[in-house]
């Protein structure tokens, strides 16, 4: 299979941002599975997943609802797709911050030194994580939210854009 491939699940708003970052990371043949959405891009439904894994190898989830992402991402990871961390060119992420499966990190974000990013976390346009942060599996940072040094935000959690969290 290509490597250069990606299956994304979700083809809402949030997935064209998603999709634009795979781009720009070498992957050049990108498709979804939706439910509701309808073009060319969208292969199956979110019930296909599954079956979905002979074609491909790679997979994440581009959905800002916490609890669907999760259940999504847990039906990747029993299916065995890889689930790779789409960090943007322009994002900052420390070499010594631990970053797990599914993360999307979007432009202009940081992820300092010693901070945890759980699985499938969403750290958004210009959020900033500072050092030696945990943020819970599921979470998402949004837009400019900022989390302050040796915070712990539980799994699922919701940063609203601006927020600062201390």
């Amino acid at each position: 299979m290509n490597s250069n491939r990606i299956l994304i699940i979700g083809a809402g708003t949030f997935s064209t941002e998603v999709e634009e970052l795979a781009m720009l990371l070498g992957y050049n043949e990108i498709f979804f599975l939706d439910d509701y959405a309808l073009s060319p891009s969208v292969i199956g439904k979110i019930k296909d997943m599954g079956s979905k894994r002979k074609e491909f190898n790679t997979a994440i989830v581009a959905l800002g609802n916490n609890e669907k992402r999760k259940e999504y991402h847990n039906l990747l990871k029993s299916y065995n797709y890889n689930i790779p961390v789409l960090i943007h060119p322009t994002a900052y992420v420390s070499p010594e911050a631990q970053i797990c499966s599914g993360c999307i990190i979007r432009s202009h974000a940081v992820v300092s030194r010693h901070a945890r990013l759980g699985e499938s976390v969403i750290v958004n346009v210009g959020g900033l994580v500072d050092h030696h942060c945990e943020i819970g599996n599921f979470s998402h940072v949004l837009m400019g939210a900022v989390v302050r040094n040796g915070v712990k935000i539980p799994e699922g959690s919701w940063i609203n854009a601006n927020e600062v969290v201390e």
